[in-house]
């Protein structure tokens, strides 16, 4: 125990770590060094544990309970099965799921073969709601980190899906490809389309501008992206918004040549 304030126990499966009042469940099983399946969280964002396949099972003495590692809160000492039969019942039952729901992605594929679970006994779902799980990281990344919130859910039951408004390419798209970064199964792609000079963020269609590089004419980033970031920037300078305009090689190869030209100098 530390000094001062008591901190909570956490046992999982037969190993004792302590954390601090309100981690949750998973931060205790990463400090413990003892592997959950996660699919909907992610540290930038809160979690909703809409994925399901961090379940658990906490010791409630007389009977266990099914918990969501990912958002519950530890307030007090606690007793957690993770390698239980009925916990990881419980995550195989969800993946096989969530493999009817996306049987083609092989980021989705990998998990599964790790956690045991080969095929899904589950029906396929047909081709036009394929590969997304509705996890919903995409959508927070965009309110809750970017600002956004150019997507969104749409639909209901079996119809529910992860959309642009009415479906059309959203004009609140800066074509970060945040979305994309943290999807979890490879649903969601950046295409970079040179004849256009545009980004597109598909599947929602979302298409922005791209800011070009000065020197080779290579795609940097979308305009969108770049005026924001200029905009929070408190460097009123010139020579810092030209480079900023240049892609990372053209300026690795300016920065060079101008400390090369700095030492001819100082020997002349």
């Amino acid at each position: 125990m530390r000094k001062g304030k008591p901190v909570p126990t956490v046992t999982i499966d037969g190993c004792k770590v302590e954390v601090e009042k309100g981690e949750t469940i998973l931060d205790a099983a990463k400090k413990a060094g003892v592997w959950i399946p996660t699919l909907c969280y992610h540290p930038a964002v809160s979690s909703d544990a809409s994925c399901r396949l961090c379940m658990v099972e906490l010791d409630r003495g007389e009977w266990r309970q099914l918990v969501t590692a990912c958002n519950y809160p530890v307030r007090r000492d606690i007793v957690v099965y993770v390698s239980s039969e009925g916990a990881q019942q419980a995550r195989r039952g969800v993946m096989e799921l969530l493999l009817a729901r996306a049987p083609d992605s092989q980021e989705l594929k990998a998990l599964a073969e790790r956690m045991g679970v080969k095929e899904t006994h589950y029906p396929k779902v047909t081709e036009s709601q394929r590969n997304c799980i509705l996890c919903g990281l995409c959508v927070q990344v965009c309110e809750e980190i970017i600002g956004q919130a150019a997507i969104g859910f749409a639909g209901r039951g079996v119809d529910r899906a992860v959309a642009s408004p009415f479906r059309q390419p959203s004009e609140d798209c800066i074509g970060c490809g945040a979305c994309a970064a943290v999807c979890p199964v490879g649903t969601i792609k950046v295409r970079i389309h040179k004849d256009e000079q545009e980004v597109e963020i598909s599947p929602f269609k979302s298409r922005a501008k791209l800011l070009i590089c000065e020197e080779c004419g290579a795609p940097i980033i979308s305009m969108q992206v770049s005026e924001q970031a200029l905009g929070k920037v408190e460097v009123n300078c010139e020579e810092f918004r030209e480079r900023a305009r240049l892609c990372p090689k053209c300026r690795r190869s300016q920065t060079a040549g101008r400390l090369k030209a700095a030492k001819f100098c100082k020997k002349e």
